[in-house]
C-alpha cells in the first residue's frame, strides 16, 4: 500500500539498512547487520526536519542483530516528508513578503507619484 511509504534522505552510504529505533528517530546502517562486524549509523530524527547523528559500533556474537526495514517501504520522493506541511506554509509566507508587498509598496510610490 502507498500510504506505508516511508521518506528517506537519499544517501549513498547509510542506506543498507533502516531500523525504527523510536516514533522520532530512523536509523540507517552502511551494512547489512552481520556478527562480529563493525559499522557505522546515522540516526535520522524524522520529526525534526530530518536532522541527523552519526555514530560507530560493533555487532558481536552475542548481539541481537536488528531487523532491517523492506526496501518496498522506503522511498526517496518529495512528497513523503513528514515536514511537508511546514514547508509549504514557509514558502507561502515567502513568497507573500517577496512579491505582494513589492507590488503593494511600488503601486503605492506610482500612484502618489502620478497625481
Amino acid at each position: 500500500m502507498e500510504n506505508d511509504l516511508i521518506f528517506m534522505p537519499s544517501n549513498n552510504t547509510y542506506n543498507k539498512c533502516y531500523v525504527v529505533q523510536s516514533s522520532d528517530i530512523i536509523r540507517g546502517y552502511d551494512r547489512i547487520p552481520s556478527y562480529n562486524t563493525s559499522y557505522n549509523y546515522r540516526d535520522y530524527y524524522i520529526n525534526s526536519s530530518y536532522i541527523y547523528r552519526d555514530g560507530s559500533g560493533q555487532w558481536s556474537n552475542y548481539s541481537t542483530l536488528p531487523v532491517c526495514l523492506d526496501n518496498d517501504k522506503i522511498t526517496n520522493d518529495f512528497y513523503y516528508r513528514l515536514d511537508l506541511p511546514s514547508i509549504l506554509v514557509t514558502f507561502v509566507i515567502i513568497n507573500i513578503f517577496a512579491i505582494f508587498l513589492p507590488i503593494k509598496i511600488f503601486s503605492k510610490i506610482f500612484r502618489k507619484g502620478v497625481l
